[in-house]
């Protein structure tokens, strides 16, 4: 619990320091910094879901791989929802790509944290 913790903790910071150094940027700026910023996020979610399936088995396996697939798909849908609220917009890129990163790796602290209950005894 204490990891997952420590990890929570980074991830918040590494969000807060994307919003935080914005200052005297432009809108593409902006825009670009979030998606470089969603991309870490997913390199990360895709580690801990190849952490998590290799200390799986059998049809826990399956479960995840079914379990990532929806979880995929209501990501993106939620993303598209809320980036449609700014359809046309300068700041929509962003938006989509805040909400992208901030869904990733609130799923990449769970991934981890069920890492975690899996090999700890």
């Amino acid at each position: 619990m204490k990891n997952f913790k420590a990890l929570i903790v980074f991830i918040s910071l590494l969000s807060f320091y994307n919003v935080s150094h914005a200052d005297g940027l432009s809108q593409s700026d902006l825009n670009q910094a979030s998606s470089q910023a969603y991309s870490s996020a997913d390199f990360m979610l895709n580690k801990a879901y190849q952490q998590l399936m290799g200390a799986l088995e059998g049809k826990e396996k399956d479960s995840l791989k079914s379990a990532q697939k929806a979880w995929l798909t209501f990501r993106d849908l939620n993303t598209k929802f809320i980036a449609d609220q700014y359809e046309g917009g300068s700041v929509a890129p962003l938006m989509k790509n805040q909400a992208l990163t901030e869904m990733t790796n609130y799923r990449t602290a769970i991934l981890t944290k069920m890492h975690l209950d899996v090999i700890t005894p």
